[in-house]
Order: structure tokens, then C-alpha cells, then sequence
């Protein structure tokens, strides 16, 4: 069942992945250094509440939902879904940085690449993991501010913090600390949204 929602979902997202792709490309000589990709991964995780405003919008939930087995594999769908829009978020970044690299004759510091990428995966692990329970919760339109606050404020204050932070740690510290957030993030959301679905009142 979870291969034919991931199916009907990307199906739905044809037309805004194209859009992501310009983004992409876009965002890259604006901004001209790794930065970039952390934008492309907040777009490419927020096409996931597009696809659950679609199915709010064709009451794909209200038909779908019979027992709790069909409530986990649509709940966790979405998750599947937000992990391969941001991981193919990543790949189209870790291109365009290899190329921008070439473009302007600068090396590549692989190191605070990984760092930021893995920056990106944990700010979409947050506001991914709220966004899927809030708008199972409340739906697309009514959680849409609280939503949008979701995305901007971790960004803008990841942005802040990268260059600022004053603690000395390992990189491989640093990439297990953000792994492990990740994880958590995904998970404690998963049982918050199963919770949700299955208390639904249609």
C-alpha cells in the first residue's frame, strides 16, 4: 500500500519538482556557496504539506482510512515521502555545489558541506515532524501560520547559529548529535500523527 501512495503522492508532485529544480539552480549562484542547499531542502520538505492539502482537499483521508494497519501506512508515507524529497534535495545540491565549484575555480570544503546538509536534515526533521501531526490535527489551512513559523524560525535561527556558535566539537560529534535529533524527531512524530489519525472523527 505505501509503494501506491508514494505513487499517487509524486504523481501529484510532478509540476512543483520542476519548480524545485529551478530553485535549485537559482538559489546557487545567488548565493554562490554551500547555503544554498539548506533553502532547497526546506522547499523540498514543504512539498510535503502540499500533498496533504491535496488529500484534504479530494478527502482522500475520509475514504482511505478502515483500520489502524491502513492508518500506519498512510501516516507513514508521508515520512517516507519527507525523507526522499530532502534526500533529493541533497543529491541536487551536493550537483549544483560541485559545478558552482567549477564555475568560480574554488575548492570544495566538504567538511561544513556535510555539516550544513546534515544542519538541513535536522531542520527538516523538526519541521516536518510538526507539520505532518499539526495538519492531521488541524488541516492545511488552519495550520498553515503556525506551519510557516515551523520552517522560518529554525532556519533563520540555524543561519544565525552556524557561523556564530562558539563550542568546540568534533565534526563526527557534531554528525551523530544531528543524526540522533533526526531520528527522534521522526519517530516521536510518527506515533504523534498515528494517534492523531486514529482518534480522526470524520
Amino acid at each position: 500500500m505505501i509503494k501506491a501512495l508514494l505513487y499517487k503522492d509524486f504523481n501529484a508532485l510532478k509540476r512543483y519538482a520542476k519548480i524545485m529544480l529551478v530553485v535549485a539552480v537559482v538559489c546557487s549562484f545567488l548565493f554562490k556557496d554551500e547555503g544554498s542547499s539548506l533553502i532547497v531542502m526546506i522547499y523540498a520538505a514543504s512539498l510535503m504539506l502540499t500533498t496533504m492539502a491535496i488529500d484534504e482537499r479530494e478527502h482522500f483521508l475520509r475514504r482511505a482510512i478502515s483500520d489502524s494497519g491502513r492508518n500506519k501506512a498512510i501516516v507513514g508515507e508521508k515520512y517516507i515521502l519527507l525523507f526522499l524529497l530532502v534526500t533529493a534535495a541533497v543529491v541536487i545540491s551536493i550537483i549544483l555545489e560541485v559545478v558552482m565549484a567549477v564555475i568560480y575555480k574554488r575548492p570544495i570544503e566538504w567538511e561544513s558541506l556535510c555539516i550544513l546538509i546534515l544542519s538541513g536534515f535536522a531542520l527538516t526533521s523538526f519541521s516536518g515532524g510538526t507539520t505532518i501531526p499539526l495538519t492531521l490535527k488541524f488541516g492545511s489551512e488552519k495550520a498553515r501560520i503556525i506551519l510557516l513559523l515551523c520552517y522560518m524560525v529554525p532556519a533563520v535561527l540555524l543561519m544565525w547559529l552556524l557561523p556564530n556558535l562558539d563550542i568546540t566539537l568534533s565534526t563526527a560529534l557534531i554528525c551523530i548529535l544531528i543524526i540522533v535529533f533526526s531520528l527522534l524527531m521522526y519517530l516521536i512524530s510518527f506515533f504523534i500523527s498515528l494517534k492523531i489519525l486514529d482518534n480522526k472523527d470524520f
